[in-house]
């Protein structure tokens, strides 16, 4: 058994099952991996629960990896950069949280000619949907002089091989009224850019009807986690952005479950510097209409 301070994961994902707690990540630039727990403190190895197969569409560097309970069933949305050097989410299925996991299909959910990222899975009124980043490197618009990530969305098929119909732009990564560019290496005719990235939806219902969508920009150098929310709960909005952070203290990629005590419970990874990511858990709460942190546990 190891702590959990003493494990290093980026992008952690946790999902109760049968009296235990499984926590993902990614390592090396192939494999997902899983650890589990019965008290969210003491973790011990379950093994690597996927790994990207030789004639897959997709290269290498595994990110964002969550697992989902679908139609009896448990659903792996991964990231991985393809080998046509665009970024994509595949989907593999497994019977158990475990794992193994196998692939739906060979290509990505996202749009197969745009780079995406940190694809999402909610389901909403019995039909399932896809959150996912299209990827700031894509967008440069030149009158911010600044490269900008945009959050959008799709219908999935029902056994979610493919998109259902056409997705659709939530928002633009700039629209936050506290968003902030962040100087990135990647040039424009040889200027140092700037970005502002749109990194991990997740959705929740929250205890009034809205629909409350959490997402994790950079804020100049400060990497946090913002929320949106349509207020009549539709899956198209229209979004509202807050305007404080649920989270400001250099960690994000938020994702929330249940604990078998009930709380609502974020977990996210902080420091966003490696290799010191560890994941950290936060009891949450509804307080006056918007979620915000009771205290870490």
């Amino acid at each position: 058994m190891t702590k959990r301070q003493q494990l290093r994961v980026r992008d952690p994902f946790i999902v109760p099952f049968e009296g235990f707690y499984y926590m993902y990540g990614t390592r090396e630039e192939r494999t997902v991996f899983c650890y589990r727990s019965r008290d969210l403190e003491h973790w011990e190895v379950q093994g690597d629960v996927f790994t990207i197969p030789e004639d897959s569409w997709g290269a290498r560097d595994v990110w964002a990896s969550e697992v989902h309970a679908y139609r009896s069933r448990f659903y792996l949305f991964v990231s991985l950069l393809g080998k046509n050097g665009l970024r994509g989410t595949q989907v593999a299925v497994a019977d158990r949280p475990f794992g193994p996991f196998v692939p739906l299909c060979n290509r990505p959910l996202t749009p197969a000619r745009q780079s995406c990222i940190d694809g999402t899975l909610y389901v909403h009124e019995g039909k399932p949907y896809i959150f996912y980043s299209h990827d700031w490197p894509d967008n440069y618009v030149e009158e911010k002089s600044a490269y900008v990530g945009e959050l959008w969305a799709a219908e999935l098929e029902e056994d979610l091989t493919a998109i259902k119909g056409e997705p659709w732009l939530v928002f633009g990564s700039d629209e936050s009224p506290i968003s902030k560019a962040t100087p990135h290496h990647i040039t424009w005719e040889g200027k140092k850019s700037m970005r502002y990235g749109s990194d991990a939806p997740f959705l929740q219902k929250l205890s009034d009807g809205s629909l409350l969508l959490t997402w994790s920009p950079y804020l100049q150098n400060n990497y946090v986690v913002l929320s949106v929310v349509s207020k009549n709960g539709d899956i198209k909005g229209p979004w509202e952005h807050l305007s404080e952070p649920l989270f400001d203290q250099n960690g994000g990629h938020a994702m929330f479950f249940r604990d078998a005590e009930g709380r609502n419970v974020m977990c996210l990874h902080a420091p966003e510097k490696g290799p010191l990511e560890r994941a950290h858990l936060f009891e949450v709460a509804e307080i006056d209409g918007v979620m915000k942190i009771v205290k870490e546990i």
